[in-house]
């Protein structure tokens, strides 16, 4: 008997379902049938929550609307359940809802968030539904950013709002999206990207942004720190916000269980000069950038394939260096890590990484476990029920893991799902977001192609070394590995394919360009110029043609010749040096002036 070729082992290691699996769910029930039952119970609980005001759980009701009989999980509705559909001897989710701690004064009815993904659409039936060929998905992004005085002092929450509001209207007239939401911390915002396709768009509206950005901070003097973690020493005061309470309620209950997780708070506080009662929640001072994708036919497979390949491949890694650079928490610049995002993830157990999520359908025991995680009061929003990981004998969610998740759960007429990348830091460049965002865009485009071909199967991604390489699923201790270096060296990082294979992010990135070439030359929407712009983009910002790159904050910001080159997170080092820091002191002055020098340029840029 011959050996199994490379690509048959391959197959059998990984966790991801079977075609088979997947295939046969698609068999036993239409995938327009769950669709329409889907569209049935939102109506039916949209109608009764208009007319209805107790907590009354009305699902003999619901199941007359929807057509097919309903459970729920649990027998009880006071703590989280999930509600299920049956048909054709197939159980699937219509919709969960948290316990009544986490619905912030909210009925049941109110606190039902669907499940929109479909269980029965696979790499078979893909074609039949709204979208029938591989094209471009609409991209957002959330963008993450703190808030403070030129003098170090932190804003109340009546400057803070008054910010928010200016940007919204300068927003407005720029023509991009003036949405803006509230972070965790009184000090920190959040600023969107409209869901979109292309570079060309995206980059305009970043430039709408950063110019909004300006405005805003002209208007209130507070100056803003587009960095990877708020920098400057402060109290990190939390939102006075409900759902705030339950993020550090749940995250403080779930630490305190991991000895080794208390420990770890312990050593972070001392690390970053933080005060005694500091929480788990006042140490997560990262600041992010955050993708969303459309998934094609809102198949629950694919998501699964899309996070398990693309959010943990080379390419992943490659992105997140391209926008590391901020070694500066609470003040004090770290003394190995040109970038603490990261550092600052890994000091809770909620922030721990996950292989895949869970598939309430797909994988065995997938729904008693995303079920339980609910119930038991261990998740605060449903979504984050599905990132379940029990490597410390126990389920807890990963909701701030640092790969992504997927995202059933948008209440939009169109019932959107996608797949989010958390593994990316927020950078101040808008030329190195753009690429960044078109570069992922154009990735899950291959992994679509791919899947359509070829379902779960990894066998022909291995035998195309090229794809393997860009798109092949990385293991645990290699992603981690892979994130720990670029935490230490930013964009000089050597990147490590699945293939084994060690490359410069330059080398990476153009042997993306010459495979997207050739594999995207027949999808909807891409013209070889758009695949140029991105990846003679990134060449740019990596190996200039002038050979000259940027070494300052205000060449790396603001100068037409230097800008968006050179090493970001080594660029802030050696500011704060400059400044009478020493890498591992403790020195607000020195940060606060290094944070004000990236604010002054970033003015100069924009005003």
């Amino acid at each position: 008997m011959s050996a199994p070729t490379p690509s048959e082992n391959v197959a059998m290691e990984h966790p991801i379902p079977t075609n088979e699996t997947v295939e046969n769910y698609g068999d036993a029930i239409y995938w327009r049938d769950i669709e329409e039952h889907k569209r049935r119970f939102n109506q039916a609980i949209k109608t009764l929550t208009a007319t209805t005001q107790d907590n009354h759980f009305p699902l003999e009701e619901i199941a007359d609307a929807v057509g097919i009989p309903l459970t729920t999980v649990y027998p009880e509705n006071t703590h989280g359940n999930v509600i299920l559909g049956h048909e054709n001897g197939q159980t699937f989710v219509l919709g969960s809802f948290v316990s009544e701690r986490f619905r912030f004064g909210k009925t049941l009815l109110q606190s039902i968030v669907p499940y929109n993904f479909n269980p029965a659409v696979n790499h078979t039936n893909l074609h039949e539904t709204e979208n029938p060929k591989t094209k471009m998905r609409a991209m957002g992004a959330e963008l993450e950013l703190g808030l403070f005085y030129k003098d170090g002092t932190t804003p109340d929450e009546a400057s803070v709002r008054e910010f928010t509001d200016i940007y919204r209207n300068h927003a407005h007239r720029l023509g991009i999206t003036p949405q803006v939401d509230r972070e965790a911390c009184q000090y920190q915002v959040e600023v969107h990207v409209a869901p979109g396709v292309g570079y060309t768009r995206v980059r305009q509206s970043l430039d709408g942004i950063m110019q909004s950005l300006v405005m805003a901070s002209q208007a209130t003097n507070l100056n803003t720190a587009v960095l990877a973690a708020y920098p400057i020493e402060s109290d990190f005061k939390l939102t006075d916000d409900p759902k705030v309470y339950s993020a550090t309620d749940v995250m403080q209950s779930i630490n305190s269980r991991f000895p080794e997780y208390l420990e770890k708070l312990e050593t972070t506080k001392k690390r970053y000069h933080m005060t005694d009662d500091t929480n788990f929640v006042q140490a997560f001072r990262l600041q992010g950038c955050h993708i969303h994708l459309d998934i094609a036919g809102r198949s629950e497979a694919l998501g699964l394939f899309t996070f398990y390949t693309m959010l943990r491949s080379a390419t992943a890694i490659a992105n997140a260096a391209m926008l590391k650079g901020s070694p500066f928490v609470n003040g004090t610049c770290d003394p190995e890590y040109i970038c603490t995002r990261e550092y600052l993830r890994r000091t809770t157990v909620t922030g721990r990484m996950i292989e895949m999520p869970l598939s309430p359908h797909l994988i065995p025991d997938g729904l008693n476990r995303y079920a339980e995680l609910i119930h038991s009061e261990r998740a605060n929003a449903v979504a984050r029920g599905l990132l379940c990981e029990d490597g410390l004998g126990t389920d807890i969610s990963a909701m701030h893991n640092p790969i992504g998740r997927i995202r059933p759960d948008l209440g939009m007429s169109k019932r959107i799902c996608t797949i989010e990348s958390t593994g990316m830091p927020v950078n101040i460049s808008a030329s190195r977001q753009a690429a960044v965002l078109a570069d992922f865009e154009f990735t899950h485009v291959l992994i679509e192609n791919y899947y359509r071909q070829y379902g779960m199967d990894l066998g022909p991604m291995m035998d195309d070394q090229t794809l393997w390489e860009i798109v092949g699923p990385l293991s645990m201790e290699k992603y981690a590995e892979l994130q720990e270096d670029s935490d230490r060296e930013g964009t000089d990082i050597i990147v490590e394919t699945a293939a084994g294979r060690r490359m410069s992010l330059a080398e990476f990135y153009e042997m993306k360009r010459m495979y997207m070439h050739r594999i995207l030359i027949d999808v909807d929407m891409i013209a070889p110029r758009d695949i140029d712009d991105v990846y003679m983009s990134l060449s740019r910002m990596l190996v200039p043609p002038s050979g000259r790159i940027a070494e300052t904050i205000h060449q790396y910001i603001a100068d037409p010749k230097t800008r968006s080159t050179g090493n970001w997170g080594k660029i802030l080092r050696n500011a704060f040096i400059e400044a009478g820091g020493t890498p591992g002191s403790h020195n607000p002055e020195a940060v606060l002036k290094v944070a004000n020098q990236v604010h002054e340029a970033l003015v100069l840029r924009y005003s």
